[in-house]
């Protein structure tokens, strides 16, 4: 399969040659493996930091308390050590739905609940949908031993991967509808972030100025969310987005209770990026060759 450039509007032509381009940027990338493999060992990192600690076994001890657990900590344990790592990413994603709707919202476990379990469990059955399997994996480790036993060469770190086009549309949708979410008088006034800041610093002492730097902040907020979900696929805008947006995570992981979400997309990041261009940036790190250019 050939590759695909990493941009979906780079030198678009109109009409076919334009859907033509589409199809191939969407569905019809082939690359690396190793960024997708990459994201495949965060997300089971993510949701070990997110849950472990409240699905210990001795937590819940009821049948379906039991049930959930196992099913957890398997399902996670095979997507962070990447035996079958396709399946175990369907898996880890199922179990990750299960929370947010079954235990969540029908059960009453109100913080699964949120935006960031759901993206959670998403991501990974995403990421299924890529050859995470083919690097930084015992899957990997495997089928190189089969190929030294054969007396072939291994199997290239390369394969479609229309998964992480998924992802890119996913966090793209999320960036807008956060945006239009606030595009109202209560956030765009500072309303909304002046309560924030009272709820969790000031408390009664509201500090004197602070609603005109509120304002501008709000403001800001909103502008940049629309840019990241407009801006970030396309590489001329990317490189003017991409630390903004990193910025914008990690001031509200340190200063708000969305950790999770955080890194969750500082992780999902990746992504974005021509994923045989982060191949070889891994390789120059390491100083090995790289899986862009390997052969099958």
């Amino acid at each position: 399969m050939p590759a695909a450039p990493a941009d979906a509007l780079a030198d678009w032509r109109p009409a076919p040659a334009m859907a033509a381009r589409f199809a191939a940027w969407a569905a019809g990338m082939e690359g690396s493996s190793r960024s997708s493999a990459l994201i495949r060992i965060g997300l089971a990192m993510l949701f070990w930091s997110r849950w472990a600690g409240e699905l210990l076994l001795y937590r819940d001890q009821s049948p379906a308390g039991l049930f959930l657990a196992a099913n957890f900590f398997l399902s996670t344990t095979l997507l962070f050590i990447g035996y079958h790592s396709r399946l175990a990413a369907v898996w880890t994603g199922s179990v990750g739905l299960a929370m947010y709707y079954y235990f969540g919202f029908d059960l009453g476990r109100e913080p699964w609940t949120h935006h960031h379990a759901y993206l959670l469990a998403v991501a990974a059955l995403l990421i299924a949908l890529t050859p995470c399997d083919r690097s930084y994996s015992l899957d990997r480790y495997l089928a190189v031993t089969r190929a030294e036993r054969m007396g072939v060469p291994p199997p290239a770190e390369r394969g479609n991967l229309w998964g992480l086009r998924l992802i890119v549309v996913q966090l793209s949708v999320l960036y807008f509808f956060a945006a239009f979410d606030k595009s109202n008088y209560a956030f765009l006034s500072g309303a909304r972030l002046e309560q924030i800041f009272l709820w969790f610093y000031a408390g009664s002492d509201y500090p004197s100025g602070f609603a005109w730097l509120a304002t501008i902040v709000s403001v800001a907020v909103v502008v940049l969310e629309y840019g990241l979900a407009f801006g970030l696929p396309f590489r001329a805008t990317r490189r003017y987005l991409v630390l903004p947006g990193l910025a914008f995570h990690a001031i509200i992981y340190v200063t708000l209770p969305v950790y999770t979400f955080s890194a969750t997309m500082a992780l999902l990041y990746l992504a974005y990026f021509d994923a045989d261009a982060v191949d070889r940036v891994i390789a120059r790190l390491q100083g090995i060759g790289s899986a862009a250019t390997a052969g099958g």
